[in-house]
């Protein structure tokens, strides 16, 4: 892993968008992205505060949590439950 990898979560992932979205608390994930600021580079969520998400960047380019929170797709690898990781391979 070099110094530019971006797939790695920085902080405390149990307050990130992806992992609160993975646990289906979309009203919380609402008040987090109301007023956006950054942009996650790994799933593209635009987010108030790069405390919000895994890999803040400048804000741009992203999606806004209204069109994707009712996807069930995992929009942070980080967040696949042991479970799914198997399917997902199998696939």
């Amino acid at each position: 892993m070099g110094p530019k990898e971006t797939n790695v979560c920085a902080g405390d992932h149990e307050h990130h968008i992806c992992y609160l979205h993975s646990k289906g608390k979309v009203e919380e994930v609402e008040k987090l992205t109301d007023n956006p600021t950054v942009t996650c580079s790994i799933c593209l969520v635009n987010a108030n505060s790069p405390d919000n998400v895994c890999s803040p960047t400048t804000l741009g380019g992203g999606f806004l949590y209204s069109h994707m929170q009712y996807s069930k797709k995992i929009i942070c690898e980080s967040v696949i439950p042991e479970t799914e990781a198997g399917k997902k391979k199998e696939e």
